[in-house]
């Protein structure tokens, strides 16, 4: 783990550079962690617009577009969340 002391030596296009890296490490890890959700898939969105339970419709690559009864959103991945399949199935 860096500490604080440790970043603030550091010049800006170090920072720079080291924010970017992160950025993308995050990223990636958020494209892996949704990787398993397919098209008409349940999902949640984190977002106080965006409340309820969604089907997936489309997939690109930083970008889901999804519907429930209300109509489509588009949503960046970093808001998407998979529904658990035993929710699904207690709900039922």
């Amino acid at each position: 783990m860096i500490k604080y002391s440790d970043l603030q030596d550091l010049c800006l296009s170090d920072l720079k550079r080291l924010q970017g890296q992160v950025n993308d490490l995050i990223q990636g890890k958020q494209i892996i962690q949704l990787s398993k959700i397919k098209v008409g898939d349940k999902v949640t969105v984190n977002h106080p617009k965006a409340e309820g339970e969604f089907t997936v419709v489309k997939m690109n690559r930083k970008t889901y577009t999804l519907e429930n009864m209300f109509g489509r959103v588009k949503c960046s991945i970093g808001l998407i969340k998979p529904v658990d399949k035993w929710e699904i199935k207690e709900a039922v």
